[in-house]
């Protein structure tokens, strides 16, 4: 069973990230949407996660920043409550030489969507991460 729900997500994410980009151009891409992020001056803002993995919750859930910190996120989503977070956890998985597949909001630069496979040996490791709804309520 665990691994025909391996082969599942392996093949919905090689649907909704069909070609993988270099590292190279990963970095770039991650680099440029930060500045797009920086310019929004975002203060509070809120979005809708899902994490899609080998855990038990999947459904879209809705994260609050307010003052550029989380408040009331789920603690299985507390490393991911804030746009800052997504940021980071791309360019760590570049840093560890992995390929994360990342895209951003072509306005806001706000990551949309977002897979690895932290080791790529290992089995039932990888994730996915989708992003909705980033609405920003008040600026810098």
């Amino acid at each position: 069973m665990r691994r025909s729900a391996s082969a599942a997500l392996v093949a919905a994410l090689a649907v909704a990230f069909p070609a993988a980009a270099s590292a190279d151009d990963q970095a770039t891409r991650l680099a440029k949407a930060r500045e797009r992020w920086a310019v929004q001056d975002a203060r509070d803002y809120t979005f809708r996660i899902r994490v899609t993995c080998f855990c038990p919750v999947r459904d879209f859930v809705k994260v609050r920043v307010r003052d550029g910190k989380p408040v009331g996120t789920p603690r299985r989503l507390r490393a991911f409550d804030t746009i800052e977070e997504l940021f980071a956890r791309v360019g760590d998985e570049l840093d560890r030489g992995g390929n994360p597949r990342a895209s951003y909001a072509r306005r806001t630069g706000a990551p949309r969507r977002f897979s690895a496979d932290p080791a790529p040996q290992a089995v039932d490791d990888e994730y996915a991460i989708t992003v909705r709804r980033v609405r920003i309520t008040a600026r810098g």
